[in-house]
């Protein structure tokens, strides 16, 4: 089957507008081609360059003056990563050509929820420590990254860590590779933490990954809610049917 041939001519229009966007430089409230321009440049019926631009009105990307043109609201999302292979955040900012960097929220040693008893197999009086940071991609608020693990694995609770990467630091300092996870997908509101902490409006929409990463033993390390920003990072997950 030819998965193109279901896309409607709006939704083309609309990904080529998007792909000239990324490669042009155009900036945060600059006019964009107008309509009759873009007409041309994609070979389509002005009917079809206006469902396109309302698309892209629809997910914010762009803004419209009456009588003076289109702008540009925000730029198209900056990461796409795919769910099949378990990278941190860091690697996949990386990979897509941007600086990682870290603002650390906070560390604390507390008891565990019931949840997290139960995800990381914790004995009774266990008790966890929380590492709460503030990821970016070329200075750009990422995600909110919560990540738990049990306080039996450190020595010492270290509440500086220079690593960009919790993985790399777990295994670097800890001797534990994180193999695979499961990962919960959920649209969400910010807490009243992160309003504080990132100055984001109560109804801005997050992504939550809820993540189990287990070690190459198959055991429960390291319990994390980290909230994506979508405007900056989307996930995809290639899916399949199973044959008859």
């Amino acid at each position: 089957m030819n998965l193109e041939r279901n896309i409607s001519l709006s939704q083309k229009a609309k990904i080529q507008i998007l792909d000239h966007i990324k490669k042009s430089a155009f900036k945060v409230d600059e006019i964009l081609p107008s309509e009759a321009t873009l007409v041309k440049m994609l070979g389509v019926s002005r009917y079809t360059v206006r469902e396109a631009l309302a698309l892209l009105e629809q997910e914010r990307i762009i803004y419209k003056i009456k009588g003076k043109g289109t702008f540009l609201n925000r730029r198209p999302t900056l990461i796409e990563s795919g769910l099949e292979k378990l990278d941190s955040i860091t690697e996949t900012i990386r990979k897509f050509g941007m600086m990682p960097g870290t603002k650390w929220i906070g560390v604390e040693v507390k008891n565990p929820s019931d949840d997290m008893i139960e995800k990381l197999k914790l004995e009774e009086g266990e008790k966890v420590v929380t590492f709460k940071r503030l990821r970016t991609a070329d200075n750009n608020i990422a995600s909110y990254c919560i990540d738990t693990m049990p306080v039996k694995y450190f020595e010492h609770i270290p509440y500086d860590i220079s690593e960009e990467s919790m993985f790399y630091y777990l295994e670097k300092e800890l001797g534990i590779y994180v193999e695979s996870a499961i990962s919960y997908i959920m649209p969400t509101r910010p807490s009243m933490e992160m309003i504080n902490e990132l100055d984001v409006k109560i109804d801005q929409l997050f992504i939550m990954l809820h993540q189990i990463h287990f070690d190459k033993s198959g055991k429960p390390v390291l319990y994390s809610n980290d909230y994506f920003n979508p405007e900056i990072i989307k996930f995809k997950i290639n899916r399949f049917r199973e044959e008859r």
